[in-house]
């Protein structure tokens, strides 16, 4: 993980992050388009101090917003007070070396140092290589829900 910076995303950014969107448009299992996640979407995420990257070399190769998003707060959850995960990608040219879980061990530190007591996210039951992250990094399977349009499992871990 030597290689790698996790950081808040900034401003100058925001054109590496949508570019990373728009690649995953398509790939199996994603349900963005070209109107979700946007560019006001980033700028939003950034304005909260939601958004983080993952470079190696000063190049992105994954993003994730995380924080208060409050967006789940309607399902039950295990923690009391989680860190909300949403719209994490991986660069396509980088999916397969690991660089999902070397973001997600990055958010779950985060989380705890923050002084949240769990993480909880929703994931659409169709994105096979998400719910294989989650499932092999401690993550429990803790229910079902349709939501924007699309079926999801929800997903949570505590700490």
């Amino acid at each position: 993980m030597s290689n790698y910076e996790f950081q808040l995303a900034n401003y100058d950014d925001i054109f590496e992050i949508v570019s990373i969107y728009h690649r995953l448009i398509g790939t199996p299992g994603c349900t963005w388009n070209l109107d979700y996640p946007s560019k006001e979407t980033a700028e939003n995420d950034i304005n909260n101090n939601w958004l983080y990257t993952l470079k190696k070399y000063d190049k992105i190769v994954a993003v994730a917003s995380v924080g208060d998003i409050d967006e789940l707060r309607d399902l039950q959850w295990k923690p009391k007070k989680p860190y909300e995960l949403a719209r994490i990608g991986v660069d396509p040219s980088f999916q397969k070396h690991g660089i999902g879980t070397i973001i997600l061990k990055n958010i779950i530190r985060t989380a705890k140092e923050k002084g949240y007591d769990g993480i909880r996210m929703l994931v659409s039951k169709t994105n096979t290589a998400a719910l294989a992250l989650y499932d092999n990094n401690g993550f429990e399977r803790c229910g079902e829900v349709f939501k924007f349009d699309i079926d999801f499992y929800c997903y949570q871990i505590t700490f």
